[in-house]
């Protein structure tokens, strides 16, 4: 294999995968000293990656839903003369560069031979496509993946516009925590359970940060609404409403600095775990199983039998057996939760 012929990473399936191919990522670039590694992923992802230092060129494209540009994109794909091809999908997309790039006198495929079926989980929407799965596929190249957690402090070094990247940038002062609701209505906890530890985050001095896509902003307002009625003095002014504000990178910066999460179910928690934050995940007992899969030094299940059915006084008073939660000085009218 020629010293500078290109290599190819393929991942841009799930946020959580994405996050627990970090390892092998490493893995690869180490492989390939002196050898560029570009890494092909979608746009999300894509700004995620610009910070990492395994990859010299990210490749961010869209879902290649006309015929036409797919098939210009392959060609050039061709032409970038790759020696071998990392697949870490196992996707339709991914087998189709497999057909378009291999054989004779094209790249070595290092990777799954057919499509991975598509399943759903409580944890995960992406594809099966799992770490061990990735492990047992590049130690058959002689790549060997460290045994570690991932890490992802390299996404707050991508960004050039710095100051989107601080807590400031969004009104954040002091200790603030983030509160991650599911996406699945059927996991999620109710927006009056958010509303009353929001609200207790408050009276301890803590500015709670919601955060999460496009998808949850009417659950953010909901939440909000909640806080004018039932929380402390200042309302929803107390709770920092970021749905659909934050990329990736934003939020890895937020995760970085927070004090600690309260979150459902939801693939944004892998990125914020691989950052080191701890905290609470609501969980049923369902999934307390898949649950143990979530990594992380400081992260406690709090099981009901359906998320619904947890109590906020349960997610306080686990924040404060974990030492995450300062007592407060609160007056007998304002005290929810000792």
């Amino acid at each position: 294999m020629a010293k500078n012929s290109r290599i190819l990473i393929l991942k841009g399936t799930g946020l959580s995968q994405f996050v627990e191919a970090e390892p092998a990522f490493s893995a690869i670039r180490a492989a390939h000293a002196g050898q560029p590694v570009d890494l092909l992923t979608t746009h999300e992802f894509g700004r995620l990656a610009k910070g990492a230092p395994y990859f010299d060129r990210v490749l961010a494209v869209g879902q290649f839903k006309d015929k036409e540009a797919k098939k210009t994109f392959l060609t050039q794909l061709k032409r970038q003369g790759y020696s071998r091809i990392y697949d870490l999908d196992g996707t339709p997309i991914s087998q189709e560069i497999r057909r378009a790039l291999t054989g004779w006198r094209g790249a070595q495929w290092i990777g799954p031979r057919r499509v991975i079926k598509q399943t759903r989980d409580g944890l995960s929407l992406a594809p099966s496509f799992a770490p061990s799965q990735m492990r047992s596929i590049l130690a058959d190249a002689s790549i060997e993946v460290p045994q570690r957690l991932p890490d992802l402090s390299w996404a707050l070094k991508g960004r050039k516009d710095a100051a989107n990247m601080k807590p400031s940038w969004y009104g954040i002062t002091g200790r603030y925590a983030l509160l991650l609701p599911s996406r699945d209505p059927d996991q999620r906890w109710p927006a009056e359970h958010y509303a009353e530890v929001a609200s207790e985050l408050v009276r301890r001095g803590i500015s709670p940060v919601l955060v999460g896509n496009a998808d949850m902003k009417t659950f953010g307002n909901e939440v909000s609404q909640l806080m004018v009625r039932n929380g402390p003095e200042g309302g929803a002014r107390a709770l920092v409403d970021l749905t659909d504000k934050t990329d990736l990178a934003q939020l890895a910066a937020l995760a970085k600095d927070a004090a600690f999460f309260v979150s459902g179910v939801t693939e944004e928690l892998h990125l914020i775990l691989s950052l080191g934050c701890p905290g609470v995940l609501l969980v049923s007992r369902q999934d307390y199983q898949q649950a143990d899969i979530l990594y992380g030094h400081r992260i406690v299940n709090l099981v009901g039998t359906e998320v619904p059915q947890i109590e906020p006084e349960s997610a306080v008073m686990m924040l404060k057996a974990m030492g995450l939660l300062p007592r407060g000085e609160n007056t007998p009218k304002e005290a929810r939760f000792a």
